[in-house]
């Protein structure tokens, strides 16, 4: 008797699911709500552009998506490590270059011959480059946690070094402008930003779940479908019930976890305001009246993301961010990013158009320390994806690694 299993989910950690219960000798029926693949991530084109659903990177320092994904055959091409910072004025915006000085040792001296920071600080950050690659993936979730904010304090660096290049740069990572993620994760992505590069596709971060679902032999997927779980076992679509062996849910429920938004506003400009491949800082997201946590051009770095002549502009602003400042709808939130870009770029500005305003209101789970202190233990029943484990693509694989495993040692018991 063959053996069956369903998974009620096609985002990332559902179709790596469906892969991993493939192996294991299992026919899979894929049920997803909505009309794609991919969950949050996804793209779109939209003249001539390619937008995706809020800016997103992949580290390739992630182990698991490192074996998971070719990234050869997915065109990806990677920014460059360490970051441009602006300090801006509407009249002569100040830009520093933070290079990474263990693989661009030249350009990592002049980030202190430049006077961005201290070289007290350069030092703090290789050391605590060589603290965590000393240690485990799993071993970073080890022990207790503090914030982000209190970590980096304790390692000695300068408030202003925090408030200018921690700040702008895991805000934008972790969807929060105070820094109160726990230390734990903060570890966990700065080893992999350590030892890996932040990588786009040719064809827009889509292409990782359509690469995923490419590798799939013998499972049905069922677009536009509502799935709701009758037992462990059973699962209901239009009102039949279905038997599996093995019913896995890859999403999440609104009750399962709070969650942290953000803006992402994309530009259309004559030309790239940046003269190097880096992500740009905003050191001055920590003034009250500050949005804007970093600005990106995708298109500088895979060509094929905007038409010949053009560039694409995103920019990114934490949702709470805005909330402090009562921004709670796009014209709202448009309008103060633009008006805060003209101390970016002064005169570029008037050339750039408005191609998408967008609103993530769920775009990351908004974990607490006991998460942390329990990773991996769902009270959920089997079921996997970040809200489960932690906010990134490894986390959402992993999970759902987990989560097969788990289900096959269950149906080994009935």
């Amino acid at each position: 008797m063959n053996k069956k299993a369903a998974v009620a989910g096609a985002g990332i950690s559902g179709l790596y699911a469906c892969y991993l219960l493939e192996k294991k000798g299992y026919a899979v029926d894929l049920f997803e709500q909505s009309d794609k693949i991919g969950g949050r991530m996804c793209s779109e084109r939209k003249s001539g552009f390619i937008i995706d659903r809020g800016f997103h990177v992949l580290q390739t320092g992630y182990p698991t998506a490192n074996r998971i994904f070719s990234y050869d055959s997915l065109g990806c091409k990677a920014f460059e490590p360490g970051a441009l910072v602006i300090r801006p004025d509407p009249v002569k915006p100040k830009v520093w270059r933070f290079s990474d000085p263990f693989r661009r040792p030249l350009k990592g001296i002049s980030s202190v011959l430049n006077l961005f920071t201290s070289p007290f600080n350069l030092i703090r950050v290789g050391l605590l480059r060589l603290k965590v690659s000393r240690i485990s993936d799993a071993g970073v979730f080890q022990g207790s946690g503090q914030s982000t904010l209190e970590f980096l304090r304790s390692r000695g660096f300068t408030e202003p070094f925090i408030k200018r290049f921690f700040l702008p740069l895991f805000s934008g990572i972790f969807l929060e402008s105070d820094l109160r993620t726990d230390s734990r994760m903060f570890t966990f992505v700065f080893k992999n930003m350590s030892r890996g590069d932040m990588v786009l596709p040719e064809d827009g971060i889509s292409a990782y779940p359509k690469q995923l679902y490419s590798m799939l032999d013998n499972t049905k997927l069922k677009l536009n479908t509502s799935v709701s779980q009758k037992s462990p076992n059973e699962i209901v679509v239009d009102d039949i019930t279905y038997s599996y062996d093995i019913v896995i849910r890859a999403h999440s429920n609104a009750d399962d976890n709070t969650t942290r938004g953000v803006w992402t506003l994309y530009f259309s400009a004559p030309k790239s305001p940046l003269k190097e491949n880096y992500i740009m800082l905003n050191s001055s997201i920590s003034l009250a009246d500050n949005l804007i946590s970093h600005l990106a051009v995708p298109s500088d770095i895979q060509p094929s993301y905007a038409p010949t002549g053009k560039s694409l502009i995103a920019v990114t602003v934490v949702e709470d961010a805005a909330k402090k400042r009562g921004l709670t709808h796009s014209d709202e939130v448009e309008s103060a990013v633009l008006q805060e870009l003209k101390n970016w770029f002064p005169e570029e500005i008037r050339t750039w158009q408005t191609l998408d305003v967008q609103h993530i209101n769920s775009a990351l789970p908004d974990h607490n320390a006991s998460h942390y202190d329990n990773l991996g233990n769902s009270s959920n029943g089997i079921s996997c994806g970040d809200f489960t484990f932690h906010g990134s693509v490894e986390g959402a694989l992993i999970s759902a690694l987990m989560a097969v495993e788990k289900s096959i040692e269950i149906a080994a018991r009935r």
